[in-house]
């Protein structure tokens, strides 16, 4: 289907096209939600998947949770971080586990999660600062945010790259771009498909509504640590999801985050660090 074929964005009626998370996460998530579930059980479900306990074990003993002695099973691993983290755990390596490994061509694989995962971190690192509450669910957001690019990339590899070509020649943001080719953009597309697989609400109206608009009021928390945290990470070049020029604040975002520019070095110099070490846990092999 060709972009001049698109009608009311039929696009969002292509999701079933797209990547499922593994098995092992359902399986996962059912322990998760059981009452009557254990730790061990969730552990052994996890550990019949090599490559998600691989991955589980080297993000929990990254700088992500700065654990003081190495943990080398699985079990110990999801008994220190705790629940609420497990759950954002889980849920982050399977989604990065169903789309790693796909060639989109236009953009780096490796590039686009660079970006997402330090979008995360710098959300989860202003979170912290906040004293919010579970500030996994603030990283988890920042993780997820760009995740309808990937599907726009799979969906329309052609038209995306002709979407690429006439952000690079400045003819506008890139999201805008995509609206004017597909009558939608990758921030609903993501959406939708996180709706389609499950996840929790707050994670959809994230990556919908990250892009705001100079006068537009951030619906969730959420939304306003992941916008800040995208402009963040834009600005210091750390991989890309196809953008090249860095959005504008929004003020009302930036007020909810309750910073101030003195803050900025520390934040910068804390996702930094952290980021690296992250994002190679999560993509290593």
């Amino acid at each position: 289907m060709s972009a001049a074929e698109i009608q009311g964005t039929p696009i969002l009626e292509r999701i079933d096209d797209l990547p499922s998370l593994p098995s092992t996460y359902h399986h996962a998530r059912e322990a998760m939600d059981d009452p009557n579930g254990s730790l061990e059980t969730l552990a052994q479900i996890i550990s019949t998947d090599p490559a998600m306990s691989a991955r589980i074990l080297r993000v929990a003993n990254s700088a992500l949770y700065g654990l003081p002695t190495r943990v080398d099973s699985v079990w110990r691993a999801l008994s220190i971080i705790g629940v609420a983290e497990t759950r954002s755990l889980i849920l982050a390596t399977a989604v990065i586990s169903a789309f790693k490994d796909l060639p989109l061509g236009a953009v780096s694989m490796r590039s686009f999660w660079e970006h997402s995962v330090t979008c995360g971190v710098a959300s989860r690192t202003i979170a912290r600062r906040m004293h919010l509450s579970s500030p996994e669910r603030f990283y988890l957001a920042g993780l997820l945010h760009d995740i309808g690019r990937l599907c726009l990339f799979i969906l329309e590899p052609t038209t995306m790259s002709s979407a690429l070509q006439a952000h690079r020649e400045r003819q506008g943001p890139l999201h805008e771009i995509e609206r004017q080719l597909f009558a939608t953009d990758h921030a609903v597309v993501g959406a939708a498909l996180l709706r389609h697989w499950g996840i929790p609400e707050p994670y959809c109206v994230a990556a919908e509504t990250h892009h705001l608009s100079q006068d537009a009021e951030p619906t969730c928390t959420e939304t306003a640590l992941t916008h800040v945290a995208d402009i963040i990470v834009n600005s210091l070049r750390i991989g890309t999801s196809g953008t090249r020029w860095v959005p504008l604040l929004n003020d009302s975002a930036w007020r909810m985050t309750e910073l101030v520019t003195r803050d900025l070095p520390d934040i910068v110099e804390t996702t930094i660090s952290t980021a690296r070490d992250v994002t190679s846990a999560f993509l290593e092999h």
